[in-house]
């Protein structure tokens, strides 16, 4: 018999990340991430053989590979990151040892790890030269590291912290190589934060993304670096023109060079300060940019953590493959560069399917897939004859008496005319007007998928005892355009408040929303709107739960790892006091509970402490929660004892301050 998901199930889940195809498309590795009671994640690699006789088969007979078929690498700290060499006979991946990530080899047919790295904070995935003899890798370097160390002097835009890593004070993220066999790690960037290493065909070039600030102080200058390993001495360039369409303001990672060498796809926004990020076709010798799909009205994901995607690749067939955010959903496509138009196709993976992570080798691709009714499995697709199939059972084998419910969409026309998406998680047993949470993402650049998730198991908790979780992807979301994507520039919390009101109101008149017992939360950018919406409309809600908040613009400004791009390109530095939650605090009413780790550097706990100390002199029922150690994504990757205590006080606090009975586990 099965039963609805309970917070404790955290601790069951083995989620398959990060997978990587071997040469050949003959095995696949990925690193199975588990997440004990106590102490932070773990995972451990798998290696799954998939001969390519009997993917055809599974494909044709319809049948499934599982994971009993899966051996176990290796067995670490937290071993992720892998990367495999192109003769096939080497994995390298990253461990956390002594407290830090540090790089790592091991044979593809088992045996002891070896450490390539020590003393380096390696970050990121490392990269074997196209003959297998050397890696690249990122790692923090500190030009100015003393014992004591020295006062940190700040003359230009603040870069002395970053959000999961903390105070690093002078270090910098820059692109090592290093032998494949061990040795030496040479160091070939100076400034800026350097990442994305990617290796030209011959060898003899290695390209990386490059972030700084530039001399007039635009926050975050991003561009293309090349290094020429073949000169003397090796020399470092920034070739790519500064003019046109596309500037050096808005070009990263991941890179891809083409098959002969002569250019390379990174990934930049198609206008400056906001835009979506399109994939750009780089001319080392010209110097030219061009876009390759100007055509595609949707912004391409190059995957990290809570923004889903994958690194764009070469297929068999000649056409580069990549993944966009469509409707919510982050769906795969792929282009001819050749072509004037592109020739850009869409590869159906099923409905509402979310992808992270892309591999491919041949003719075969690898992702992790996500769905309505799937949390998270490896599947592969042959790209001849499109046939789909699933390779891992992951959640059905930990979770076997475990059925999630499965949100429908939902779509509402604003007062305006705008059209706003999303979708309600209501158990069809529940019936009349239910008590309702309006949950609202980060970003704000980001979106709700429809697809339940580990970090918001609240979610299926509350749905399953007969409430309403209403999730929306308001203006400024991705995956609906450009003209959407920035329509709340310079206008959060007014542009985008009523795509959140109005739609309450609707579901409220077909009689599925209680109105007097609707609770509003969120993350990030959600904390904000959560903090907007109780203060700007106070007699809407019964609760309000802010986590990792933003509350006052100005402090945001002089304390965030992003705080000048926040302030001055997202709302308008003129426009701080006007759009700061504080400006309208003494308005509150809703009994508030406030969320934040103690080690956000994005969206620093000073917000949290503001918004709760003016809650507390004015009298109104609230409570500040703080997770030591925890950046802002401790929600995605924190211990998950704090994962489990965030959801519980999140149903506790919805239930107790709508008058609804206990949920409590």
């Amino acid at each position: 018999m099965s039963r609805a998901p309970v917070l404790d199930d955290l601790t069951r889940i083995v989620d398959p990340q990060t997978p990587a195809l071997f040469p050949g498309g003959s095995a696949l590795v990925y690193a199975a991430v588990h997440h004990p009671a106590e102490g932070p994640a773990v995972s451990e690699l798998r290696v799954l053989s998939l001969p390519a006789s009997e993917l055809a088969d599974a494909a044709q007979e319809g049948t499934e590979r599982g994971p009993e078929q899966a051996r176990t690498l290796t067995s670490g700290d937290l071993d992720s990151n892998p990367a495999v060499s192109p003769d096939g006979s080497t994995v390298v991946f990253t461990r956390k040892a002594e407290g830090r990530p540090a790089l790592f080899s091991i044979p593809a047919e088992g045996g002891e790890p070896v450490a390539l790295t020590s003393g380096l904070t390696v970050a990121g995935m490392p990269v074997f030269s196209p003959d297998g003899e050397h890696i690249a890798f990122t790692a923090l370097a500190d030009d100015s590291a003393a014992d004591p160390t020295p006062p940190l002097v700040i003359d230009g835009e603040p870069a002395h912290k970053v959000d999961g890593l903390g105070w690093v004070g002078t270090a910098r993220l820059q692109v090592f190589v290093m032998p494949a066999a061990g040795g030496e790690a040479v160091r070939l960037t100076e400034s800026g934060n350097c990442t994305a290493p990617a290796w030209s065909p011959d060898g003899t070039t290695l390209a990386f993304a490059h972030t700084d600030h530039d001399e007039q102080g635009v926050p975050f200058t991003r561009r293309v670096g090349l290094v020429d390993l073949a000169a003397p001495g090796t020399s470092v360039r920034f070739p790519f023109s500064q003019t046109g369409m596309f500037s050096q303001t808005g070009m990263g990672g991941p890179l891809l060079w083409s098959p002969d060498g002569a250019w390379l796809v990174a990934i930049g926004e198609a206008r400056t300060p906001v835009g979506i990020n399109r994939l750009l076709r780089l001319d080392p010798d010209s110097g030219d940019i061009t876009p390759l799909t100007a055509g595609l009205d949707r912004n391409v994901m190059g995957g990290g953590p809570g923004y889903p995607g994958g690194a764009p690749a070469w297929g068999a067939d000649g056409r580069i493959w990549f993944c966009v955010r469509e409707g919510g959903q982050t769906a795969l496509r792929s282009l001819d560069p050749a072509a004037e138009s592109g020739d850009i196709r869409s590869h159906e993976l099923g409905d509402g399917a979310v992808i992270s992570g892309l591999s491919m080798a041949g003719g075969t691709a690898v992702v992790r897939l996500s769905d309505p009714d799937l949390q998270g499995e490896i599947f592969s697709l042959d790209t001849a004859s499109g046939a789909v199939t699933q390779l891992t059972r992951h959640w059905e084998e930990e979770l076997p008496e475990v059925s999630f419910l499965s949100a429908r969409p939902v779509s509402f026309t604003i007062s305006d005319g705008t059209r706003v998406h999303g979708w309600l998680l209501r158990d069809p047993a529940t019936q009349g007007p239910a008590p309702t949470l309006l949950d609202i993402h980060g970003g704000p650049h980001n979106a709700w998928t429809g697809v339940a998730d580990a970090a918001h198991l609240y979610q299926q908790v509350l749905a399953a005892r007969g409430w309403n979780v209403l999730t929306l992807n308001p203006r400024a979301s991705d995956g609906y355009g450009e003209e959407f994507f920035t329509a709340a520039v310079g206008a959060w919390g007014e542009a985008d408040e009523q795509d959140f009101l109005e739609p309450l109101d609707t579901l409220a008149d077909q009689g599925l929303v209680d109105p007097q017992r609707v609770a509003v939360t969120g993350y990030s950018y959600g904390g904000f709107m959560t903090c907007w919406l109780s203060s700007r409309h106070p007699e809407r809600f019964a609760a309000a739960v802010p986590g990792g908040l933003v509350s006052e613009l100005h402090t945001l400004a002089a304390s965030s790892d992003l705080g000048r791009y926040l302030r001055d390109i997202e709302t308008g530095a003129g426009n701080a006091e006007r759009l700061s939650p504080a400006s309208y605090v003494d308005a509150v009413t809703a009994p508030t509970l406030v969320l934040h780790g103690q080690e956000d550097q994005r969206c620093p706990l000073a917000q949290g402490e503001l918004w709760y100390s003016r809650l507390q002199e004015n009298g109104v029922p609230s409570r500040m929660v703080v997770y030591p150690g925890g950046s802002h994504l401790f929600i995605l990757n924190g211990p998950v004892s704090h994962r489990v205590d965030y959801n519980q006080r999140i149903i506790d606090w919805v239930v107790e301050h709508t008058q609804a009975s206990s949920l409590k586990d």
